[in-house]
């Protein structure tokens, strides 16, 4: 029984691996529809191997059918993430010209269309990649010279030249930045620029701090002691002043007045303590000030209180903690919300007109034939032909019951009943035509010659 067992297995092998060319073409074509791609593609491969020639016509004993392995095995390689391949395998399809002669064609525009965008995609996203490290140095390079400008500001160099200019490399860099993309040499410039942008507002911060301590100290105002009533006080300055004399009397002879002239005091000097420098300002809290100065250059430009913009602006300290810098920032956003609801415009929505069912059905219809299932085709189209008579649908039908003739070894009850539609379908519309790009030579031919019956 064993030694049976084990003859039995020596015979099935060599059957089961000597599968047909035609069986392992049904098998991939079934395992691409399925979504099983890999496996799908290895068996149009073998039956690539055997007959590497497409013919929309080919015959397997009494059976004929419409090999076309390059297409499909095209459909898995696109769906296996490798579109070069896919568009291989299409071109060797076009080449030997028989997909020309199937409903496959007008399918084959849009997949390799498909194949080239994602060809983009993958391009742009491995250039973005690419660009990250320098994206990221540029955003570095312009986030230090915002926390510049805003030593600049505190230092009071916000009205030299060298700040101005520095203004105005930093918005440079800003722009670039914005505009870079994926060039990766753009992002560079950019970081360049807001370099020189920072150095240039150190430098206006620096050229501040020395001229405010080349200003002499001023000396305090010494205070004069008050008059006594009765007496006239003669001020003590260090430029003589004329003295004052007493109003005179009604007597006939004047008589003079004794004038009392305080001791001048001590002046006392005040020693100035230094002043503490800036700390350095992290970038929310560098934003957070730029945000005010936008608010308040807005309120100006709209010709309303800048109150509102100073309260907010007291609140923000340099030694705020993030929760505070929050809340001011979420309280300018909210203010500029309001004055944007000040100018919006009105937006009137047209209504938009509901899609029409019959057009849909066609659609799906189309779908199914220009995928080879004839069948649902034909069932959709009888249904959209029995709820509203169309010459679209009825010619649609006509050239699925024209392939299925094709197809068929009998063939002439499916030719009358394609006649008949297409006569129906001229019926309703004598212009129609069919693109000889989108549809089979033989299928245009036969349309013609309705046509002109």
């Amino acid at each position: 029984m064993k030694r049976a067992l084990v003859l039995l297995l020596f015979v099935a092998l060599p059957l089961a691996a000597a599968e047909k060319w035609s069986d392992a073409y049904n098998r991939g074509i079934d395992l691409v529809r399925a979504g099983k791609y890999q496996a799908g593609a290895q068996a149009l491969q073998r039956a690539i191997d055997e007959v590497p020639q497409e013919n929309a016509t080919a015959r397997v004993r009494d059976q004929i059918f419409t090999y076309t392995p390059h297409f499909w095995l095209g459909i898995a390689r696109l769906n296996l993430g490798d579109p070069d391949a896919a568009l291989r395998e299409w071109k060797i399809s076009e080449d030997q010209g028989a997909v020309q002669n199937t409903p496959y064609y007008a399918q084959l525009r849009d997949l390799i269309g498909r194949a080239n965008s994602q060809k983009q995609r993958r391009a742009a996203s491995l250039a973005e990649h690419a660009a990250g490290p320098s994206k990221q140095q540029a955003s570095a390079a312009i986030s230090g010279a915002l926390s510049a400008q805003v030593d600049a500001v505190t230092a009071g160099g916000d009205h030299s030249d060298t700040y101005h200019a520095a203004q105005r490399k930093l918005s440079e860099a800003k722009d670039m930045n914005a505009k870079a993309g994926n060039d990766v040499a753009a992002y560079k410039r950019a970081a360049e620029i807001a370099e020189e942008a920072r150095a240039m507002f150190a430098q206006a911060a620096d050229d501040a701090k020395k001229q405010r301590a080349a200003r002499p100290v001023k000396q305090p105002p010494v205070a004069q002691p008050k008059a006594a009533p009765g007496d006239i006080v003669i001020p003590f300055d260090d430029v003589p002043q004329p003295k004052q004399s007493a109003p005179p009397q009604p007597k006939p002879v004047p008589v003079p007045v004794t004038q009392s002239v305080p001791p001048p005091k001590p002046v006392q000097t005040e020693v100035k303590k230094p002043e503490a420098q800036p700390e350095t300002a992290s970038e929310d809290f560098v934003n957070a000030q730029l945000a005010i100065q936008a608010y308040r250059r807005r309120l100006i430009a709209m010709k309303l209180s800048v109150a509102d913009a100073q309260r907010i602006e007291r609140q923000l300290k340099p030694g705020s903690d993030a929760k505070t810098i929050r809340r001011v920032v979420d309280e300018v956003a909210a203010k500029e919300r309001e004055l944007d609801a000040r100018k919006a415009p009105e937006v009137v929505v047209a209504p938009q007109a509901a899609p029409d069912p019959t057009r849909t059905q066609l659609e799906s219809a189309y779908r199914a034939f220009a995928a080879g299932d004839l069948a649902s085709s034909d069932r959709a189209l009888t249904q959209l032909i029995a709820t509203k008579e169309t010459a679209e649908a009825y010619l649609l039908r006509g050239c699925a019951r024209y392939t299925q003739a094709m197809l068929s070894r009998n063939a002439d009850p499916l030719l009358a009943s394609a006649t008949a539609d297409m006569q129906s379908a001229l019926r309703l519309n004598r212009a129609l035509q069919l693109d000889a790009t989108a549809w089979s030579p033989k299928l245009v031919a036969f349309f013609e010659k309705v046509k002109g019956q």
